[in-house]
């Protein structure tokens, strides 16, 4: 994907970025993530337990300027989108019923004073597309030949964010270390672009991103949270959905097994109690469908993204949600809930957010996005 972006940058020159910009709808950056975007939108769980998206894509173009849709025509190339969207989506560990075919057409120039979606993508399964004889470059690592761990272990045993000393570490069966564990929470994946910190790309049983581990200062413990992954979260063989971790905890995820190994701080390292109680987070949680039979309670980390991607933590299949809506996050002081520039917008007790102002949250909160109805809740101590 690089590859392709670097070329069509050095096509385009100092002109390209003239007429594109570095952003817009039609940048192609853009293009190929909305693209992807259309893909996740559409995607379907196999009987295999599998994520199938679709392979055949058709991308209308609607611009004001002829000049200017005929440049984007001549260098949108179908076949670099199609090779370009075949290495993402292989990447992320999607699947295909066949060959990726993307198609770009241009419609009828608009008026000035129309309104008209400049790009519009529409996505569809065509099994009858042949699977290319040279597969485009895919840049990662084949199934067959990775192993059921990390694919980069970390070294370092000091928080980079905090400068802390680790408190803990997650090693591997034969006792290698993956992942230093100190203060700040870690996000355990299978995807490096969906912001993973250790990332398990080898084992496709492995959700984007699977699990979540946090510090609770004021119970002096790491807990460990499922981000509603597919095949599920295990310590020591039980499956959780958020777990406190002891020495010696083995956890799967997938075909991937971990060892947490806890180890106490000598005392002159360790921070202040009092400082670790003003930064504290009280236990929270949002619960899907409050008062029906489909409610599903689902315990809060630091920080929970809610939206239509596969990539969020509180997932929302519906047309009405953004792929990223809203968040709910702990700012050191209470909780607040963040509409990220929703279409549909996200209301709290029946009064609708303003776009990117957080919002103090309180115990018994009634949370509406999109059609879904939360309810926020505080664990009492």
């Amino acid at each position: 994907m690089r590859n392709l972006f670097e070329r069509i940058n050095t096509l385009f020159g100092n002109w390209y970025e003239g007429l594109f910009g570095t952003g817009g709808e039609l940048h192609p950056r853009e293009v190929l993530r909305r693209l992807v975007m259309a893909a996740e939108e559409h995607c379907i769980e196999g009987l295999d337990g599998e994520l199938y998206v679709p392979n055949r894509y058709k991308l209308e173009i609607a611009l004001q300027n002829p000049e200017e849709q005929e440049a984007y025509l001549t260098f949108l190339q179908p076949q670099d989108l199609a090779d370009a969207l075949w290495q993402e989506l292989q990447q992320e560990g999607y699947r295909l019923r066949g060959g990726i075919l993307c198609e770009v057409v241009a419609q009828p120039v608009a008026p000035a004073n129309a309104l008209r979606q400049a790009l519009r993508i529409t996505a569809r399964f065509d099994p009858s597309v042949p699977l290319p004889v040279t597969p485009p470059s895919l840049g990662f690592t084949p199934v067959e030949e990775a192993t059921n761990v990390a694919s980069t272990p970390v070294a370092s045993t000091t928080d980079v964010a905090s400068g802390a000393a680790s408190r803990a570490a997650l090693r591997s069966e034969d006792g290698k270390l993956l992942f230093p564990l100190a203060s700040r929470p870690v996000i355990i994946g299978r995807s490096r672009n969906a912001g993973c910190d250790l990332v398990l790309e080898a084992d496709r049983q492995v959700s984007r991103r699977h699990a979540r581990i946090e510090w609770d200062a004021v119970a002096g413990n790491y807990v460990i949270y499922d981000l509603q992954s597919t095949n599920g979260l295990y310590v020591n063989e039980q499956r959780v959905d958020n777990k406190v971790l002891r020495s010696g905890d083995r956890i799967r995820m997938g075909k991937t097994v971990l060892v947490f190994e806890y180890t106490e701080p000598p005392a002159e390292k360790r921070e202040a109690p009092v400082a670790e109680a003003i930064s504290s987070r009280p236990p929270a949680f949002l619960t899907l469908h409050p008062d029906t039979p489909q409610q599903d309670v689902v315990p809060l980390p630091s920080e929970a993204l809610i939206g239509r991607a596969l990539t969020a933590d509180i997932v929302l299949e519906e047309s009405e949600v953004a792929m990223r809506h809203a968040v709910v996050r702990w700012d050191g002081k209470q909780w607040c809930i963040e509409d990220l520039g929703s279409a549909s917008g996200t209301a709290v007790n029946d009064s609708r957010l303003s776009p990117h102002k957080p919002l103090g949250l309180h115990s018994g909160d009634i949370i509406r996005v999109g059609n879904t109805t939360l309810r926020f809740d505080i664990k009492e101590p």
